[in-house]
């Protein structure tokens, strides 16, 4: 077990600042957006499909979500 002995030691953990961080930063965040939204937009179709099958909302609800968003 190490013994932090300076300031600067403690806060190790956060990450190095550098001249691409507010570049890679709005790539993350741009990606999470995307992701989530094609993510939901194939629940949405997958919900549509199965309400127009004839499924009940709320089994139709639970399939999606156990498909979808269920790791």
């Amino acid at each position: 077990m190490s013994t932090i002995k300076s300031f600067d030691d403690a806060l190790d953990f956060y990450p190095a600042d550098d001249a691409h961080s507010i570049l890679t930063r709005l790539g993350r965040t741009v990606r999470v957006y995307w992701h989530g939204l094609r993510d939901g937009l194939a629940a949405a179709g997958a919900y549509n499909e199965l309400i127009r099958r004839g499924v009940p909302h709320d089994q139709a609800m639970h399939k999606v979500f156990d498909d979808h968003f269920h790791a």
